[in-house]
């Protein structure tokens, strides 16, 4: 088992993990794997991170902010987690798209293979200076509703729906695009 699962009705993980991300901060997770590296799977959406288990014990709910509702009474298994990727949208490890027993390395696999960005074309100097002239052209979205995959982030991420998007800029014009197809279309170019 390489797979650890999170109910989005029990805990904000669209709040929690970003800031845990980028905090560096480990994170308990419920459940156990058999493998020294697991997959988050976010109930009814799909798996949004690679995580490296630190370890794993039966302990009572752990003290977060983010639990949602009432405290879960009582001893269950919990893995100490520390967040390697996070990938909210992946396109290759949406809910339906891999099994729930698949073995590791395949999970892996679509996991590395959806995350080739950018392009060969950018170096890292390039890239970041595109990425600032995107950011100082338009640093606030009007609009909450990507221009490529049409999903409108308010459903997900409420008012913080117009802080996620991102503006690409390409020949002079751009549109707003969600992070995941920002992604993407770097890596397309």
């Amino acid at each position: 088992m390489t797979i650890l699962q999170i109910d989005p009705n029990r805990y904000d993980v669209w709040s929690a993990f970003p800031t845990y991300f980028l905090e560096q901060s480990p994170v308990y997770v419920k459940g156990t794997v058999t493998t020294p590296t697991a997959f988050i799977e976010v109930m009814g959406h799909g798996i949004v991170a690679e995580a490296e288990v630190l370890l794993e014990e039966m302990i009572e709910q752990p003290d977060d902010p983010y639990w949602l509702g009432v405290e879960e009474e009582g001893l269950a298994t919990y893995s100490l987690v520390d967040l390697i990727q996070l990938h909210f949208h992946h396109p290759l490890l949406k809910i339906g798209m891999y099994e729930a027993d698949e073995p590791y390395e395949s999970i892996h696999q679509k996991w590395v293979d959806g995350n080739h960005v950018p392009a060969s074309k950018w170096t890292k100097e390039t890239y970041e200076a595109h990425l600032f002239r995107e950011k100082l052209v338009a640093p606030y979205a009007p609009v909450t509703t990507c221009s490529v995959c049409e999903i409108n982030l308010f459903e997900r991420y409420g008012n913080d729906a117009s802080k996620l998007m991102e503006y690409h800029l390409q020949d002079d014009h751009g549109i707003w695009v969600c992070p995941t197809c920002h992604k993407a279309i770097h890596t397309l170019d």
